[in-house]
């Protein structure tokens, strides 16, 4: 039985390369559809810079800053690479990166085979997260439970779109981040860090390093991730001696000091462009919106809506959580609920709240190792409990999420926020000339 499952995952694995090399056969450099082009290339661009052009922007190739839609810039005046993302995706990228660049004979650091590296990278943290996921879920639900519950995951909202589609984003990575981190909580003794000489330090520092790694992939989602050092691995365990494990001052310094050493390339990289390690990339993007947040928008506008484009993940976030609380822990789905809204609440009171170019809320995607435990409960209800009409509804969403995402073409043109027009030509695009 184990070598089928192993085969399974091995047909999954390559099912979803073929497709995402699919999807991206006739991209060139200056395609804006390619896995290296706009934001894509601001995080991807540490590696090219470090290992074949010494961060010298002038020995990069003439315009390939441009080409690439502007995600980095060359500052040919200071000779200064110049990017607002930080590096976690481009060190999550960096083998698959390397692989390409010794076995084409372009060392350009942007060739065609490094392009369909990047395919091969963002596949292969999806099926990653999901391994740490099934695990995790494995420890409170049976196996045909969490085998529907990823299924659903990966079809029936956008994680499917950024694992195969728009895998030099930095979504995926940071799902495969957050499905570590909880993970690895699932199998610490949180409430014994107290006593690291009991053996308990590794599983400190191994946690350190996922929020460390959560931080340099997308330094906004540390705050998501901080309160699920709060995850409790049993439904029983004591949140009392939990906290008192969390807020040990060795506990605390070695989380502060294993971050701190992620993110010290960040501040040499801050230093590098900017003349100071402290630095605040991203300009004047901030939260106008913070007293007025924009939820109506961010939850169900066309213009990329979270609930608009993956519907499942109402049911998710209203019966999952129920279910969830009622059958195995309401801190779980208390937790979950808390994240999202916290979630919700950051996103809405951003500066572009729909996130620019983006298919359904991508700012939740790596929230999903969370939801997945409120989705597993309502799997758990269509299997065991023979909901079958639960479960046709399920089957429906995904078919409308797979709809969406196969006439999606990277954004949405509507005119506004609230086009509605323009959201049914999504589900119904007009007929083209000759079919």
């Amino acid at each position: 039985m184990r070598y089928l499952r192993l085969l399974a995952w091995g047909l999954v694995y390559w099912l979803a390369i073929t497709q995402s090399l699919d999807r991206h056969r006739n991209t060139e450099l200056n395609n804006f559809l390619n896995e290296i082009s706009g934001d894509k290339g601001g995080y991807l661009v540490y590696l090219p810079a470090t290992f074949c052009y010494g961060f010298e922007a002038r020995r990069f190739p003439a315009g390939v800053d441009k080409a690439l839609g502007s995600g980095f810039t060359l500052n040919r005046a200071t000779n200064v690479v110049e990017t607002k993302y930080p590096y976690g995706v481009a060190l999550l990228q960096a083998p698959f990166w390397a692989v390409a660049q010794a076995l084409n004979a372009d060392k350009s650091g942007f060739s065609t085979a490094v392009r369909k590296s990047i395919d091969v990278a963002g596949v292969s943290y999806l099926v990653a997260g999901l391994l740490l996921l099934a695990a995790t879920l494995r420890r409170r639900f049976a196996r045909p439970v969490v085998g529907l519950t990823l299924a659903l995951l990966v079809l029936g909202t956008n994680l499917f779109y950024y694992g195969v589609v728009e895998t030099g984003m930095s979504h995926v990575y940071s799902f495969f981040a957050f499905a570590l981190l909880l993970w690895l909580l699932g199998r610490a003794h949180v409430a014994e860090w107290s006593q690291l000489a009991a053996g308990r330090g590794r599983e400190v520092l191994a946690v350190a390093a996922a929020l460390g790694l959560i931080a340099i992939l997308r330094p906004f989602n540390l705050v998501l991730a901080a309160p699920l050092l709060l995850w409790p691995a049993q439904p029983t365990d004591d949140l009392a001696a939990r906290l008192r494990g969390l807020l040990y001052w060795r506990t605390i310094g070695t989380v502060a000091g294993v971050v701190a050493v992620c993110w010290l390339p960040q501040m040499l990289y801050y230093h590098y462009a900017h003349g100071s390690y402290w630095v605040y990339s991203y300009g004047q993007e901030g939260f106008p919106y913070a007293l007025a947040p924009r939820l109506a928008e961010v939850c169900f506008a066309p213009n990329n809506g979270a609930f608009l484009y993956n519907p499942l993940l109402l049911l998710v976030l209203g019966p999952g959580l129920w279910l969830l609380g009622r059958g195995r822990s309401w801190w779980w789905s208390g937790l979950a609920a808390g994240v999202w809204a916290v979630a919700s609440y950051l996103y809405a009171a951003w500066w572009a709240y729909a996130l620019g170019c983006s298919y359904g809320g991508r700012g939740f995607v790596e929230l999903y190792p969370v939801l997945a435990w409120p989705l597993a409960a309502l799997a758990e209800n269509v299997l065991v409990r023979r909901r079958w009409l639960v479960g046709a509804l399920c089957l429906a969403l995904v078919a409308y999420n797979l709809r969406l995402t196969d006439h999606f073409y990277r954004c949405f043109y509507g005119k506004g926020d609230w086009d509605w027009p323009a959201y049914r030509e999504l589900l119904n695009p007009p007929a083209r000339p000759g079919t």
